[in-house]
């Protein structure tokens, strides 16, 4: 065969090799929030766009020092995945937010963020152990006088994915929000959004939610009510 037509065909079989890796190569995710180089308070509200429904995604945050802050899992859901990022006190001003593959710790997307000089409140919040009884845990909440309503918020943004590698959940069904909180005479009384009101899993997270608020000296008693979203 002509050296000519060899060498045409040779390109042509590169193309189709490079081609198909192109094809092949999984969608890469689109990070909307934060904003390059935002200043991200905590907790951080990340939003990721891009891939398949129910695909699962890791968001790390880092300081400039390469110390890790946070690891959460994401789910996407509607075609984005969203999540609120309770992290730790960064070591320098710099960071970034990356995103990784669960399986294999590949890390698929980055941005540069940066860090407000805030050190915070630590609080306790609720989740469960493998047996399903309350196991606390810390987090670092903004400075704020509505310490009791953080913390439900820190609640609600589940388990860290280290947590839920060491076996500990949130019975929190998905799209659970906070609709209001309010503390009078020792009782608090929190309404809270849920799919289901009559979901079997909120007598667990009714658990969690009265631990979470009666770590707090100002409140002796919990009224918990579940309003449909």
């Amino acid at each position: 065969m002509d050296e000519g037509i060899l060498g045409i065909l040779a390109v042509i079989a590169v193309g189709a090799v490079i081609v198909g890796l192109i094809l092949a190569a999984p969608p890469a995710p689109d990070i909307e929030a934060p904003g390059p180089r935002e200043a991200v308070e905590n907790p951080a509200r990340v939003v990721i766009r891009g891939l398949s429904e129910g695909a699962e995604v890791g968001v790390r945050l880092r300081d400039s020092l390469g110390r890790i802050l946070v690891e959460k899992a994401l789910v996407f859901r509607g075609g984005r995945a969203e999540g609120l990022l309770y992290f730790d006190v960064p070591g320098t001003d710099e960071g970034v937010l990356e995103v990784f593959s669960p399986s294999d710790g590949r890390v698929i997307a980055r941005r540069p963020v940066r860090f407000p000089r805030e050190r915070g409140l630590w609080v306790k919040v609720f989740l469960l152990d493998r047996d399903g009884k309350p196991f606390p845990a810390v987090r670092r909440i903004p400075g704020t006088p509505r310490v009791a309503t953080e913390a439900l918020r820190a609640l609600l943004a589940g388990p860290t994915l280290i947590e839920e590698r060491a076996g500990i959940w949130t019975a929190a069904p998905a799209g659970t929000g906070l609709r209001a909180l309010s503390i009078s005479a020792g009782v608090a009384r929190v309404i809270l959004e849920v799919p289901d009101p009559r979901a079997p899993a909120l007598g667990l997270f009714s658990a969690q939610v009265r631990e979470t608020l009666l770590q707090f000296p100002t409140i002796a008693a919990v009224e918990i009510e579940y309003v449909p979203r």
